[in-house]
């Protein structure tokens, strides 16, 4: 199944992957706010970040709650619904429109000052070559000196073995759900993450089910390719969020 389709179908229970979705946006939103204002010191506010693969929002809304002007693009329509919906509770102004991350610098009118792409979203495209084209599209979405933040799966630690992994019990609006995932290794670089919501509803309980791909890229191999588009300075940061964040500057 291809992304689309898998987040289309997930939008409105993504945040049920998370314990907390609000704590877990509040988290990474100190986080990022934080190392954005560290790696552009001199931009006047406000900064202006284009998240290339925004989802719900789960990086967007605490951003702009933080005071930055934030562009949201996903490929999922569905997503960018619920997103616009999402800042709208939160009286948050978002610019969020459906776009691919390697075509997403020709939806911007002007540069930006970052462009971030977190929740491991850019192994979900399967080539060097896909990657490449994501990070030179990255590349012209920015003004001299902008900065390119990913956060990826660390992959090198990966066992290369089928499981199971499930989130535990969600509640929402008196209904109960148990998400969970299984992965299923095609080759020792290619795996399918099965993504499974058991509805607990009466009088019968219901399953969704949907299927997408990753490529284990390492993450020495993604510093490799963002200084292929042009990128410096290109670095790995760990112990800051749950995944590793790669770093990386226009010159």
């Amino acid at each position: 199944m291809d992304p689309i389709r898998f987040y289309d179908q997930l939008a409105q229970y993504y945040d049920l992957i998370f314990e907390d979705w609000d704590a877990s946006m509040d988290r990474q939103g100190n986080v990022l706010a934080a190392l954005l204002t560290e790696r552009l010191p001199n931009r006047s506010a406000p900064i202006r970040v284009l998240d290339a693969a925004a989802g719900i929002g789960t990086q967007s809304i605490p951003l702009a709650k933080h005071g930055f002007q934030v562009l949201s693009r996903d490929l999922s329509s569905a997503a960018i619904v619920r997103l616009r919906s999402e800042a709208e509770k939160r009286s948050l102004a978002i610019d969020a429109a459906v776009a691919d991350m390697r075509t997403v610098s020709t939806t911007l009118a002007q540069p930006v000052d970052a462009v971030i792409a977190f929740d491991n979203s850019v192994p979900h495209l399967l080539t060097d070559g896909d990657v490449l084209c994501a990070f030179q599209s990255f590349y012209d979405c920015l003004g001299p000196g902008g900065v390119c933040m990913l956060s990826v799966r660390d992959y090198a630690s990966a066992q290369r073995t089928d499981f199971v992994h499930p989130y535990g019990v969600r509640w929402r609006d008196g209904v109960k759900y148990l998400p969970l995932q299984a992965w299923h290794w095609r080759s020792p670089s290619h795996y399918d993450v099965t993504f499974y919501l058991i509805l607990d509803e009466q009088p019968a309980a219901s399953i969704l089910r949907v299927t997408t791909q990753y490529y284990a890229i390492s993450t020495d191999r993604l510093l490799s390719l963002l200084m292929q588009a042009g990128f410096v300075d290109a670095q790995r940061l760990d112990d800051t969020i749950y995944q590793p964040i790669l770093v990386a500057r226009r010159p």
